[in-house]
């Protein structure tokens, strides 16, 4: 089904203004892009917010308790690995269940640093909590895709779940693709107008949800299992797949714009690591081809493989020139259990 994954709010503009109107401006601007997006018959998925990075944590706090209630996703804390303070960490990841945390890791020699921030988290946080924290190689991204969605500029940005339409699009038939990309281009028109927001452009990425599996499109192009040899060669022609339907909506496009593998939010992606047909090793390599890295796995809660996966991801990103996220969920289980995520069900402990 065919939707808006997210909208997000970028609100830099939370700088400048005190913590009351802040929250007052946040709130009203939630509640008129419902009321228009329902008006204009779109559905979104969720509404999201990116805090800026140069906010105390106080207000950060303060922002994140008051807008929580609002069921709405909030990026609310950025920070260079190097500043970052655990305690800080905790705090917001645990003042409301839908903060989100993103860490900058920019130079190799501070590699450690995540680990350390890891090695302490594990004793800390529950297992979900993971779930909501990315490490951003080598600097933060503009993107509506959390947790790595920062506040650059003032505006909004939106992402797609629309997998079934590249399904489509990639066996020949474009017509409900281009009808939709129309939509979206109506919606984000119209919200930009009333609301007096800068329209900051779609991140086109193939995200999967359950059962809408980015790892059944790959599998479709390349005639064989993820991630058997000519998985690559498929990822890299996917990626290009979303050059074309940039070309077509005549949107514009911002943050990664290529294939994201999520393990615990794609079905088939989790069946194969429970089959033992993707390894970390194999998502660690694929990031190559796949720029959002290692992302949301569940693996064994060793800082020697944490400490490897975290250097061969940023050597990805230097070989690339690009941006990398990584999501992991560190777990004191064997590979080949299985955790249990709220949102995301089963999810298997992968092997490396």
């Amino acid at each position: 089904m065919a939707l808006i994954r997210s909208l997000t709010i970028h609100a830099s503009f939370v700088s400048r203004l005190g913590i009351d109107e802040s929250i007052s401006r946040l709130a009203n601007t939630l509640d008129v892009l419902r009321d228009l997006s329902k008006g204009l018959g779109l559905t979104i998925w969720s509404y999201r917010i990116a805090l800026p990075s140069d906010l105390d944590l106080s207000r950060r706090l303060r922002l994140c308790d008051e807008i929580c209630s609002r069921d709405v996703l909030i990026a609310a804390y950025h920070s260079d690995v190097r500043s970052a303070e655990v305690r800080d960490i905790i705090d917001v990841i645990k003042v409301c269940e839908r903060s989100y945390i993103s860490l900058r890791l920019n130079d190799a020699s501070s590699v450690n640093d995540v680990v350390n921030i890891y090695s302490k988290l594990i004793n800390s946080l529950d297992v979900d909590d993971f779930t909501r924290i990315g490490i951003s190689i080598p600097d933060f991204i503009e993107t509506p895709y959390f947790p790595l969605a920062t506040a650059f500029n003032e505006g909004f940005s939106i992402a797609l779940r629309y997998v079934d339409l590249i399904k489509e699009f990639l066996s020949g038939d474009s017509s409900r693709l281009i009808r939709f990309l129309r939509g979206v281009r109506e919606l984000c028109g119209k919200l930009s107008s009333y609301v007096g927001m800068e329209f900051l452009g779609v991140d086109y990425s193939i995200s999967p949800w359950a059962s809408e599996s980015v790892v059944d499109l790959i599998e479709y192009l390349s005639g064989v299992k993820f991630a058997l040899p000519g998985t690559g060669s498929s990822l890299s022609k996917l990626n290009n797949v979303i050059n074309d339907v940039i070309g077509l909506s005549g949107i514009k496009a911002l943050g990664f714009n290529e294939v994201m593998l999520p393990v615990a939010e794609d079905d088939l992606l989790k069946t194969r690591v429970a089959e033992g047909l993707v390894t970390l090793r194999d998502l660690t390599y694929l990031t190559a081809y796949c720029l959002v890295g290692i992302d949301m796995v569940v693996l064994r809660d060793d800082l020697n493989v944490i400490k490897g996966v975290i250097k061969d991801v940023f050597t990805s990103s230097i070989i690339k020139g690009r941006t990398i996220g990584v999501r992991l969920i560190p777990v004191g289980l064997p590979e080949g259990s299985e955790v249990s995520l709220k949102r995301f069900g089963k999810v298997p402990v992968i092997k490396l």
